[in-house]
């Protein structure tokens, strides 16, 4: 599902891109703009009467488009930088709104009488970006930064779309200042004027989320790396490539963009391996912290587990979540994909020979072993620690004695990795 909503922005993005860049050199003549006598622009087209045979709604949902599509490339051009550093991104777009020169802040997003232009919001983005950014340079306080990080980039995102309402109410005043005595006239460009936004708005939250996704994920293996420096080091590349990406759009909102679908057409390509990977760590990190600061959370409702498989199983890629439960009629097991909705593909172990939970420091593991001889192992987070021998025993395995793994934290999350 991931994949396929960033397919999705992906897509709508590359269609939107050339249209903007064709229509934007489009002469304002070409569309049947010209000068009214009092010195104003008036559309020729809507100073005509409301006639049947000389009315053409489709005039009105052309200029529309047009009026939308010429800033794709602003709204686009500066996202990659921004999902590679929300709070960063949004101070160094905020600074470029208030001391950027005219040919800088002559785009739609920079040039919007908005939240950007406020002295107040650079400042408090830029507190906010140290504040964030200081904890990710140690391994000790990293976590923190990283449990933050999805908040960050949702309220980015906010932030996007408020400025994105506020330049579009501000496009359809001007526009309907002109267009005040055509009521068929506003009507079809009020429809047209919000679907566009509502597209372009949905683009830019997949690509922020797309980005932001894979870079995090990649994040959290630096921290996963035994090497102290390596977070510093990581930290300083990412502010630089973001500082770097958003120059380029200072310079050129085309050139940003063009680069921007790039890295999205490439983020997309890998978000489902890169997804799967991202909720088993999360899960295994998260849930034994959830599992110790509430109580309730820890004990079993009923005879199942999640499980992640660590290789490909049946119908199953590697690290998928699994939920696995016990069939009382078969003596066997049935594994199915844990969704938060809706039935996912589901896979029966019919014939088994043994099932033994080994534990871990970091994460259990389950191996099933199959009356033709097939091993399959699989690993889960220490959520039910307190209750396991009572678990396992409702599931029909073995639990092995003292068999916590002796290797370190870090390196047992990192050898799950493959």
């Amino acid at each position: 599902m991931n994949r396929r909503l960033a397919w999705f922005g992906a897509i709508v993005a590359i269609v939107l891109f050339p249209t903007s860049i064709t229509l934007g050199v489009q002469d304002s003549s070409t569309l049947g703009i010209q000068d009214s006598p009092s010195g104003t622009s008036q559309p020729e087209r809507v100073t005509k009467p409301l006639q049947s045979e000389t009315f053409d709604t489709k005039d009105i949902i052309a200029t529309s488009g047009w009026i939308e599509s010429t800033h794709v490339a602003d709204w686009l051009g500066p996202l990659a930088p921004v999902a590679l550093s929300p709070f960063f991104g949004i101070t160094c777009l905020s600074g470029l709104a208030l001391w950027g020169p005219d040919w800088i802040t002559d785009n739609a997003l920079l040039g919007a009488s908005g939240p950007l232009k406020d002295p107040t919001m650079f400042y408090v983005f830029l507190a906010f970006t140290v504040l964030t950014s200081l904890p990710r340079l140690t391994k000790v306080s990293k976590p923190f930064a990283q449990a933050v990080d999805r908040l960050e980039t949702y309220s980015v995102i906010v932030i996007l779309l408020i400025v994105k309402v506020l330049s579009s109410m501000e496009s359809a005043n001007d526009v309907g200042t002109q267009l005040a005595t055509v009521q068929v006239g506003v009507v079809q460009m009020g429809i047209v004027s919000f679907s566009a936004n509502t597209l372009l708005a949905i683009v830019m939250v997949i690509n922020v989320l797309v980005i932001n996704s894979v870079k995090f994920f990649f994040e959290f293996l630096v921290w996963l790396t035994p090497i102290p420096a390596l977070d510093a080091l990581f930290e300083v590349l990412n502010k630089t490539l973001c500082a770097g990406l958003m120059a380029i759009y200072a310079f050129s909102p085309v050139l940003a963009t063009l680069i921007n679908l790039i890295l999205l057409v490439c983020a997309a390509v890998v978000l489902r391996w890169i997804s799967r990977r991202v909720r088993f760590y999360r899960t295994i990190v998260l849930e034994p912290i959830l599992a110790a600061l509430w109580q309730n959370f820890g004990t079993p409702k009923r005879p199942e587990l999640i499980v992640f498989p660590k290789g490909d199983f049946g119908p199953f890629p590697a690290k998928s979540r699994l939920k696995l439960m016990h069939q009382s009629m078969t003596d066997g097991w049935v594994l199915s994909e844990a969704k938060w909705w809706g039935q996912g593909p589901s896979h029966a172990i019919a014939t088994v020979k043994s099932a033994t939970v080994r534990r871990g420091w970091v994460m259990h593991s389950l191996e099933i072993c199959e009356a033709d001889g097939t091993k399959s192992r699989f690993c889960f987070s220490r959520r039910f620690d307190r209750h396991l021998p009572t678990l396992v025993e409702q599931l029909k395995m073995s639990l092995e004695a003292d068999s916590a793994q002796k290797r370190p934290v870090l390196a047992e999350l990192a050898g799950e990795f493959r």
